[in-house]
């Protein structure tokens, strides 16, 4: 996994998602503090997902559904809070017998410094090839 250190000016990472692909997004959390977590188009900054909880319960998450229709993609944190964090994330490619991206899975994961568990949040994406 690749750390990323976030501090409170700066909670936007870019991801890799390809136009026209599917993405099932799924997000929970196990923090006492408010997060909100949204993937949006780094240029226009259009909104396709977001999910937002305060909850150290992780069940039940929050869960949707939308076809990537831009080329850049970021995912940006949001904590009302003075907190430092590290987030992790590690994605996964499967190819298709042609050799071509069929699914990616993203996985972010991340914690508040004050503690040694990566267990304050969470996204899992599965990005999957659209037929035409």
């Amino acid at each position: 996994m690749n750390k990323i250190a976030l501090m409170e000016d700066d909670k936007t990472v870019k991801l890799s998602i390809p136009r026209g692909y599917y993405v099932f997004a799924e997000m929970s959390t196990m923090a006492e503090f408010n997060v909100k977590m949204s993937l949006r188009d780094s240029k226009t900054q259009k909104v396709s997902f977001e999910g937002e909880r305060q909850s150290k319960e992780t069940l039940p998450p929050i869960r949707g559904f939308y076809q990537c229709d831009y080329d850049e993609t970021e995912l940006h944190i949001e904590i009302n809070e003075k907190v430092e964090l590290d987030l992790r994330v590690d994605s996964t490619d499967l190819y298709d017998q042609n050799e071509e991206l069929a699914v990616r899975t993203v996985t972010a994961v991340g914690r508040d410094l004050d503690e040694e568990r990566y267990n304050d949040f969470m996204l899992h994406l599965t990005i999957m090839r659209c037929r035409d």
